[in-house]
């Protein structure tokens, strides 16, 4: 399918049919940056689902809110228009991605929307760590998960940047309020897991080739499409 605008100046990456549902994946820390989550919409999009990578920036004076919020709209409107239950969107994201998605997930009813579930993938959080949804940390104590959606999180072994105590933390506090959670282990550091390579020169992630950085993007994009399945079938 053809990539597009989901609001003036940012694109939206588009990979696959709605067959099986829709996945809304969130790059990280940065500016329209969504040619890192590639390798992941690649795959989804091999696994049945539409993917769709929206283009944000975390340097807005709203940390992002307008960008990935206006991305979601994007999104319902797809499955809107594809038949499909807007209210059953994944929504996958990476790194401070990640951490929004979290907060999508914490949010939606105070949003007004429903999520099928939230894929966190090596999220960042901690004090100092401001969410583009809320645009504060996430809170210590989370709401309780009682009609929420299923949430699965993912952290690298090897990564330096969100370690895997910080992120299973995470889980750990979702966990004890009640939400359904998962946890995964991936053999990967921190852009591996989302089948990228970090380019130091120019401080920027890139899609990879290398095995490792194949093997990472290989199982989360299937934690994904099961988590598609899972959003599709929930009651």
């Amino acid at each position: 399918m053809t990539d597009r605008e989901h609001a003036p100046g940012r694109r939206m990456l588009v990979r696959g049919a709605p067959d099986l549902g829709i996945v809304l994946l969130w790059h990280g820390r940065g500016v329209d940056s969504a040619d890192w989550m590639l390798p992941l919409a690649e795959r989804v999009a091999a696994g049945g689902a539409l993917a769709l990578a929206p283009d944000w920036s975390s340097e807005t004076p709203d940390g992002g809110r307008t960008d990935l919020l206006t991305s979601v709209r994007h999104a319902r409107d797809r499955a809107t228009d594809a038949g499909l239950d807007p209210d059953r969107i994944v929504v996958a994201g990476w790194s401070l991605g990640g951490t929004a998605a979290a907060s999508l997930a914490v949010h939606a009813k105070r949003l007004g929307i429903g999520l099928g579930r939230a894929v966190l993938i090596a999220p960042a959080d901690g004090p100092g760590v401001v969410d583009g949804i809320s645009g504060g940390p996430l809170p210590r104590t989370l709401p309780p998960g009682d009609g929420r959606c299923g949430v699965d999180v993912l952290y690298g072994e090897r990564d330096t940047s969100t370690p895997p105590d910080q992120v299973s933390g995470l889980e750990l506090r979702l966990r004890a309020a009640g939400w359904s959670t998962t946890l995964q282990a991936v053999d990967a550091d921190h852009g591996e897991i989302v089948g990228c390579r970090y380019d130091a020169r120019r401080e920027v992630y890139r899609p990879s080739t290398q095995p490792q950085a194949l093997a990472g993007a290989d199982v989360v994009a299937g934690v994904i499409t099961e988590a598609v399945s899972r959003a599709s079938t929930s009651s």
